[in-house]
């Protein structure tokens, strides 16, 4: 922890270069059914921001994500991908795919490290929750890119794929992977788990807020809230076995493998789903990330929490990376982490509670 504590500059930095999304899948927190994005001005970060931005944090070579909305919606998407690998920086993408056909050769020129492809299950059940036509689009272009990386014998960007398990697709992942997906042409596998929030856990986190940093809104957070019923009927026998034939799979292959949680079981997953917290596996009793991770929004706001970013510590459009990263707000949120123990009563509800510092 001492040296998590003694970063002078951030060590993880996610772009959120736009807000805007061409999808409207179920299950998302900013554009799905209870989005917190609904009724919201658009915003889009501007790329001298984003510019200055990435080189203030490369004296110490962060891992860079750029995120959305769909980030390949971004007009200069291709130049902010280019300044972080021409300073040396490693860079991923999370997409939804469906600019990949388009973007094939900006793609190859740019080269980031790894593209991170979001599908979840076979046509029909990934189309419900993602849209008509999605399945068949993203494959073509997650063909095409990976047919024009193999005839120009590159080896970046990566190609793999994000899963998340739902009600609906948790039935699903083993038939993907295994019929639908040629896994020699697959560098990467993700198997993440829907976040959610309890209306409790929203509530405890709204007063909290307002209590500690006068924040008068958690939008964000509500955009997450679903009841728990809407997971009673899910098989985590099933979700185990599944999820442990990809990872001896991708073992088998050579293939990268994340999952979120990590510890493969039927119980563990049933605590998640249950916000069962005791008996989860992967509890942690705190969280590191305001101690490594920035994340900037498409307004020019900044968190340290992928999730949750109700608490603006600063803007980019006003502040240098710096002066946000050693500011007032930065130790303010900080010092009530620390007094509520290490976690705040929603942090086991964001994606980044189950994530390795480490392992990026």
């Amino acid at each position: 922890m001492t040296n998590i504590l003694q970063n002078q500059l951030p060590l993880w930095v996610t772009l959120q270069l736009t807000d805007a999304c061409n999808l409207r899948c179920k299950m998302c927190y900013e554009w799905g059914e209870n989005g917190a994005y609904h009724g919201k001005k658009l915003d889009r970060l501007e790329k001298e921001v984003v510019f200055r931005v990435i080189d203030e944090c490369l004296p110490v070579k962060p891992y860079f994500a750029l995120f959305g909305g769909e980030p390949m919606m971004y007009p200069w998407f291709d130049e902010v991908v280019h300044r972080i690998r021409k300073g040396g920086a490693r860079v991923d993408i999370p997409t939804n795919g469906m600019f990949l056909k388009r973007k094939a050769e900006k793609l190859l020129e740019s080269a980031p490290n790894r593209i991170w492809v979001s599908l979840d299950g076979p046509q029909h059940i990934n189309d419900e929750q993602r849209g008509e036509g999605v399945y068949e689009a993203v494959q073509e272009g997650v063909e095409t890119l990976f047919e024009l990386r193999e005839s120009r014998g590159l080896k970046e960007p990566k190609i793999g794929y994000t899963f998340i398990v739902t009600p609906l697709t948790h039935l699903y992942i083993q038939g993907f992977f295994e019929q639908c997906l040629d896994l020699d042409k697959v560098d990467h596998i993700s198997i993440e788990f829907q976040t959610f929030a309890t209306e409790d856990e929203h509530e405890r986190h709204r007063r909290l807020f307002k209590r500690l940093f006068d924040v008068p809104d958690t939008a964000c957070a509500e955009g997450m809230v679903a009841p728990l019923h809407q997971f009673s009927m899910m098989d985590f026998k099933a979700i185990e076995s599944q999820i442990a034939w990809v990872e001896k799979e991708c073992q088998k292959r050579g293939i990268y493998f994340v999952c979120y949680p990590k510890t493969i079981s039927a119980n563990n997953y049933r605590a998640y789903f249950n916000k069962d917290y005791q008996n989860l596996e992967d509890r942690r009793d705190k969280c590191h990330f305001p101690w490594i991770y920035m994340e900037v929004a498409a307004n020019g706001d900044v968190t340290p929490c992928h999730t949750f970013y109700d608490y603006s510590i600063g803007n980019v459009n006003e502040q240098s990376v710096q002066e946000i990263w050693r500011g007032y707000k930065m130790q303010e949120l900080r010092r009530g982490l620390r007094g509520e123990g290490g976690l705040f009563p929603i942090c086991g509800s964001c994606a980044r509670y189950y994530a390795d510092p480490n392992k990026r």
